[in-house]
């Protein structure tokens, strides 16, 4: 997520009411292995005839309203948007996902960190992991706590606004921070698994998307997600490179498995990349410099 955009976030946010525990959250399950996280079917027909969407993370206008029926699908910040500006957008079919901070706890979202709890953040050295970056903390996906504040975020945000499912961000972090450490991997991605699990069970409707995260997809996710993302999908690296030819074609193997869609975002050199995607049998959005500008 741009850094733009978390500090825009934080100037709505703070007119934003103070999220409490649903009774949802409570059905969440303690972490388990990852060979015991069962399968979910996906939601069903979530992204059926979507072909085009749009990620804005900006706070709406009417006019933008508007525009946003154009597209099959959008991708917002739940916390600027009233659940009649959903109802407005969704009336023409336009499905809309809320975004959900996966892996991460920003600085700005002072209302989520005070429910925080120390073993919700994963430490390393006794010490919380900063991502100078993006101002933000790394989390401990492992935590029966902090899944329980997700799936609370989505009650409130998400499933109480009528939206048609969730976009969990920094779904990446797991494969960037933890590949080298197997047992801190093996507990992240369970702690995952059982958060898409309780997410499916409490909400069967919802669409799920998870940003990046690759080799978590294959091994924990691909059960749970309708789609992935894969931003930065620019045609000159991605049609050269041999990592990305790999995780293409592992990706479509998948795709013929259980019917997952692929998003790719390009910032960059657009015709080429959206003609590359659709030749793989993605779907592609061409994106401004952030994703707070229309």
């Amino acid at each position: 997520m741009n850094n733009v955009i978390r500090f825009f976030v934080l100037a709505f946010f703070a007119v934003s009411s103070i999220i409490s525990l649903s009774p949802a959250a409570s059905a969440l399950t303690t972490s388990s292995p990852a060979a015991s996280v069962q399968n979910v079917s996906a939601a069903n027909g979530v992204f059926d005839n979507v072909k085009t969407y749009k990620i804005f993370y900006d706070a709406p206008t009417p006019a933008i309203i508007n525009k946003m029926k154009a597209y099959d699908l959008v991708i917002i910040e739940p916390l600027l948007y009233t659940k009649t500006q959903i109802e407005t957008i969704k009336a023409n079919g336009t499905k809309v996902f809320g975004y959900i901070n996966s892996m991460e706890a920003d600085n700005w979202n002072t209302a989520f960190l005070q429910k925080l709890q120390p073993a919700d953040y994963y430490q390393q050295s006794s010490q919380k992991y900063y991502i100078q970056q993006w101002d933000s903390y790394l989390m401990n996906m492992a935590s029966p706590h902090f899944r329980q504040l997700l799936l609370s975020e989505i009650e409130a945000q998400v499933h109480s606004k009528n939206m048609d499912g969730v976009f969990f961000d920094t779904v990446g972090n797991i494969d960037d921070y933890f590949s080298e450490n197997p047992d801190e991997l093996a507990k992240q991605r369970a702690g995952l698994g059982e958060l898409l699990k309780s997410v499916k069970n409490a909400y069967p409707a919802l669409g799920i998307i998870q940003n990046w995260g690759m080799e978590t997809l294959k091994t924990t996710s691909k059960n749970y997600v309708d789609a992935i993302m894969w931003e930065n999908f620019n045609h000159n690296v991605v049609s050269k490179d041999a990592w990305s030819k790999n995780q293409m074609s592992d990706l479509k193997a998948i795709q013929k498995e259980t019917g997952l869609k692929v998003l790719t975002v390009s910032f960059e050199q657009h015709s080429k990349s959206d003609w590359y995607s659709v030749q793989q049998g993605f779907i592609h959005y061409k994106a401004t410099k952030d994703f707070n500008r229309w």
